[in-house]
Parts: structure tokens; sequence; C-alpha cells
């Protein structure tokens, strides 16, 4: 066999001993990205022109095939695999999906692997709960009904969201996200592997807070509660989107059945916020950027050496028992 089949549309490729595996790495970042395709030809061992092979391709699903559907041309060697979105966020973690490509010509064949890797913008995705059911944070829009653990459900007045990227996490590891394992807090609590950021507040209901701080439910930073086990931080992301949800006051909402804290905008957070964004609060919320700005917390925040104190003497791994709405 004199050839190759080859991908020439951009897919990364690499082989023990020659081009035989493609990967694709797709952030499924917002609502944009929905497909992912490629083109395959017929390569010539030792260089050439790239031509079709004469007999076709065949393609098939051997891995993931629940998270999308595999379309393709014989002929032309195209193919576009439609991604199933909701199916990987419902699986609560990054997907890969295999596919096996094999081009024919006078007899002889050529197989390879596509690789696509479905990678979850670990924030994104995350359940909220809403007066109409459970919505994706980034779907949540200004003026939707959000539950709340204190009273009627409250209109959302601001959705904001902040971008890390690999660089800047690798450059500041204490931006590393916090994955918090589904059940960690008790049956339900998450529903789901729920991502936050480090400082993101969880609220504790449990008697050594009121021991320690005189306060039977308290909110606790993220890093504070992490075990290595259940509750650890993401060395692993290749970025992630924040995302803000801002309220007339601060809330406890549930977020994959969590209680955990809506946005705060103290000084530490609003510092966190890009220029456009900052600017759009300042017009929202003039009182922010006026005098002290301080807004109350909607119950007792710890700090997070204050979260460690408490998390080494909570039982079963640092998992305490969470105060979730009636």
């Amino acid at each position: 066999m004199g050839y190759n089949i080859s991908e020439v549309s951009g897919a990364t490729g690499g082989g023990s001993s020659s081009l035989d595996t493609w990967t694709f790495d797709v952030t499924l970042n917002g609502t944009g990205v929905t497909t992912v395709s490629g083109d395959f030809d017929e390569i010539p061992i030792g260089g050439g022109t790239a031509s079709e092979a004469s007999d076709g391709y065949d393609f098939s699903v051997t891995s993931g095939g629940a998270y999308g559907d595999l379309t393709f041309d014989a002929t032309t060697g195209e193919f576009t695999f439609a991604i199933d979105r909701d199916a990987v966020f419902a699986s609560g973690s990054d997907q890969t999906v295999v596919i096996s490509v094999t081009g024919t010509d006078g007899g002889n064949t050529d197989t390879d692997t596509i690789y696509i890797n479905l990678t979850i913008c670990v924030a994104r995705g995350t359940m909220i709960e809403t007066e109409t059911g459970p919505v994706p944070v980034e779907d949540l829009r200004a003026g939707d009904m959000v539950k709340t653990v204190d009273g009627p459900a409250q209109p959302v007045r601001w959705i904001g969201c902040s971008s890390v990227s690999r660089a800047k996490l690798g450059a500041d590891p204490s931006l590393r996200p916090i994955r918090i394992a589904a059940g960690a807090f008790g049956k339900g609590r998450p529903a789901r592997e729920l991502t936050v950021s480090p400082q993101h507040r969880i609220l504790v209901n449990d008697w050594r807070a009121e021991l320690f701080f005189g306060e039977r439910e308290v909110l606790v930073p993220a890093k504070g509660l992490v075990n290595d086990t259940t509750i650890r931080i993401d060395h692993a992301a290749d970025g992630v989107d924040y995302f803000h949800v801002l309220f007339d006051r601060h809330e406890i909402m549930l977020t994959e059945g969590l209680p955990t804290e809506s946005f705060h905008p103290g000084d530490y957070t609003l510092r966190e916020i890009d220029g456009p964004a900052r600017n759009e609060l300042a017009k929202l919320f003039p009182d922010m950027f006026e005098g002290d700005g301080t807004i109350d917390t909607a119950r007792m925040a710890l700090r997070p050496w204050e979260g460690t104190l408490l998390h080494d003497c909570l039982h079963v791994h640092g998992a305490p028992d969470i105060q979730a709405a009636a």
C-alpha cells in the first residue's frame, strides 16, 4: 500500500509509526460549539498530491456514541459529529468520543482513529433551581426567578462571567476551581459533581460551627473544605469560566441541589471582575461604589482558615450536614 489517509482540516495528528490518530479538543463554551467536522484525504507515502481514496471511506463510532451523532460522506471523507451538549453536561464530567475511519483504494485499506475530547468549561452546565425548574447557569437571564433558601424566589438582577485562561491558572494556582463530588454533603447534595471557584461559599449547618463561631449556619469558602477526596482542587483544569449571579441582596440559592451563595460584590470579588462588567455594575448598583459599599451576607461568612478549622472537626471526610431549602 503506497498511501496513508490523513485528516487535512486541522486536527492534531500523530502516531507511533505514522499519522494514524487524530485529536479534536473541544471546550463547550456557551452555546456556540455544537459540531466537530473534519475531512480525510489519501496522502501518498513519501509525499505527493493529496487525493480521495478511490473506493471511499467508512466511519464508525467505537466509543462515546451517547454524546452525539455522526454523519459522513463516503466519497469525500468529510464527517461531522453533532454534539449532544445536554448529554455531556448531564454526565457531570469531560467525555471522549472515539471514531474509526477506514479508507480503501484498489483493495488496500488504511484505518485511523479520531478522538474528540469534549471538555465541560467547568462552571458551565451547573443547574440553578428556578421557579420553573433547574436551569443551566449560563442560560439564566436578568428577571428570571430563582428559588432561595430564605424566602420566595428572587429575580436575577445581573449575570456576569469571568474567564480564567489556562495560562492564568498556571501562573496563579489559587484560582484553580474546586470540584465537589455528587453526594459529598449527603444524598443529593450536590446531585451531580459541582465545580465552583475557590472563594465560592457553601452553606454549612453543624453544631461545631455554633461551638466555634456562635452560629449554627455559616458560609464556608470552598477551598476551606478541601479534603482531597470528595472535595478537591482541579489541577487539570484547562481554563474555566466563573459565573456570577446577583440579586438585590445576598441570597442562598440551590446549585445542583446544594445551598451555596449568590454573588457577593465585596471588595475582593469586585477586583476579580473585568472593566466592562464593573462599569455595568456601577450603573446598576451605584451604592456598591459609593461610601464603604458594604453589603450584608446572608449568613456569617468564614474566612478560609476558619473553614479549615471547622473542616478538620467535621465527620466523614469533612462532609458536613447542609441546610437545604424547605
